[in-house]
């Protein structure tokens, strides 16, 4: 795995503020729906929240390993990369659900 310089870093940053920002605005269910839904509704509520720790701890990690070069040795790459995946992984299972929602909702009616 190649060494991240701070500028890659820097980008790193920048998407997981703005994954952390996706998650806070985007999820959402209706009490009806959710009603009607339970088992969907608590599954990608569950996505949701897992999605939104692994890019605090990412964004944590990141945030740290910018400004403190000593502490950025003593983080492992994989340390920031595994939360880093596991948030992009929950982000585009929450996008592929979001645009079915929509899809067959405009369907419907």
């Amino acid at each position: 795995m190649r060494d991240l310089t701070p500028d890659d870093l820097g980008v790193l940053l920048s998407v997981f503020a703005v994954l952390l920002l996706a998650f806070g605005a985007d999820f959402h269910f209706s009490r009806r729906i959710a009603q009607r839904h339970k088992l969907s509704a608590r599954l990608f509520m569950t996505v949701n929240v897992v999605g939104e720790l692994a890019t605090a701890v990412a964004l944590v990690l990141t945030w740290v390993a910018l400004w403190s070069p000593a502490a950025w040795e003593r983080i492992d790459n994989l340390l920031v990369f595994i939360p880093g995946t596991v948030a992009m992984l929950c982000v585009v299972i929450l996008t592929v659900e979001t645009v079915v929602s929509r899809t067959s909702d405009a369907w419907r009616g």
